[in-house]
């Protein structure tokens, strides 16, 4: 594992030198959020902690009993708990660390269903759904099919989960700020939770050294989601900002976090 994730730092710095677009954007949104929040700003360690997130997730997805044992969950009995009072459980995440370990360590204890967004090549998508099969755990993608599943999980008491940083479909979000910039977010957790009203936890997977594994850090909302989609998204943006700021080289900076999606309102002029 630890020589996996040497060789992926080695080449995610090696994009970041060959790449001048993908340099431009991972160095101007670190920049913007170290500026704003106050942690170190350093380019080339972000450049090979996404390489290493690459490779974690080609180790995950190849090795994931070992992986489960390699990763340390905070107050998993609560989780539990939390997924068992049978009126279902919200799992919110980011692009941070080794987010690829986080549904399967949750579909070991409890049924799960993810929603993902395919990738634009098929080879890709087939390797990913093959690679993170799991008899626990169903996989549906952003569309209004998988919608309708995520809500019936839901409904029959089960757990769902949603890398909810990344940009959603035009209709599908509002622009909120995100590291005090407008990015646009998808609303569909925060309508999900008002809706349902079911527990939303927040959750991250920090890395914790070459070979060593990840450390599953969550977090419960204590209080339920504004009504107002601007508001809400912005409240869940400051969950993921706090759990980022405690590792932001190990946050994945060179993701167009804060494109305009094609027919998107114009942003905010503020």
């Amino acid at each position: 594992m630890a020589v996996l994730q040497v060789f992926g730092a080695g080449i995610g710095v090696l994009v970041f030198l060959c790449s001048s677009s993908y340099r431009a954007r991972l160095y101007k949104n670190h920049a913007n959020a170290a500026n704003y929040s106050g942690f170190s700003f350093t380019p080339w360690r972000v450049a090979a902690e996404s390489g290493i997130i690459f490779a974690d997730t080609l180790w995950i997805w190849r090795h994931p009993n070992s992986a489960l044992k390699k990763a340390t969950v905070q107050n998993l009995d609560q989780i539990i708990d939390l997924s068992k009072n049978g009126k279902g459980l919200i799992i919110l995440a980011s692009h941070l660390g080794g987010f690829e370990i986080v549904p399967r360590i949750f579909a070991e204890h409890m049924k799960a269903t993810v929603m993902y967004r395919p990738a634009k090549k098929s080879w890709v998508n087939r390797l990913m759904l093959r690679s993170r099969h799991h008899a626990q755990m169903e996989f549906v993608e952003a569309n209004l099919g998988g919608v309708r599943k995520i809500k019936r999980a839901l409904i029959q008491g089960e757990v769902i989960g949603l890398l909810a940083d990344q940009v959603p479909n035009v209709g599908d979000g509002v622009w909120a700020k995100f590291f005090n910039q407008y990015a646009y977010t998808t609303s569909f957790p925060a309508k999900l939770a008002r809706q349902t009203e079911v527990a939303t936890l927040f959750v991250s997977a920090e890395r914790r050294g070459l070979g060593k594994g990840w450390f599953i850090k969550s977090r419960l909302m204590s209080e339920a989601f504004p009504t107002c989609p601007i508001e809400a998204c912005t409240v869940m943006n400051q969950h993921f900002e706090q759990m980022i700021i405690a590792k932001p080289h190990q946050y994945m900076w060179s993701y167009n976090r804060y494109k305009t999606p094609v027919g998107a309102q114009a942003l905010p002029t503020e």
